[in-house]
């Protein structure tokens, strides 16, 4: 695999309540922001999809920690290192 560690800025649904009959006060509502290092394993139309963990075990790899992240949440990615590959 060839691909660009990089940290993935994205924005992430929050609520006020906990339950269909709370009522928060929805002018203090705020997205959280989340921050995801990783590598980019595959791309559609719609989402990036990332591993944030590779395993290497007798010579075999994988992967692990896997994350669907939605193209229309995220802010900005930074390449943190080219290209690592195993």
């Amino acid at each position: 695999m060839k691909a660009d560690l990089v940290l993935i800025k994205w924005q992430d649904i929050t609520s006020t309540h906990s339950g269909w009959m709370d009522t928060g006060d929805i002018d203090k509502l705020k997205t959280a922001t989340c921050y995801t290092p990783g590598w980019i394993v595959k791309e559609d139309d719609k989402n990036y999809y990332v591993v944030s963990s590779l395993v290497e075990h007798n010579g075999d790899w994988g992967q692990g920690f896997d994350t669907e992240i939605p193209k229309g949440v995220v802010d900005s990615i930074k390449v943190l290192r080219k290209r690592w590959k195993k």
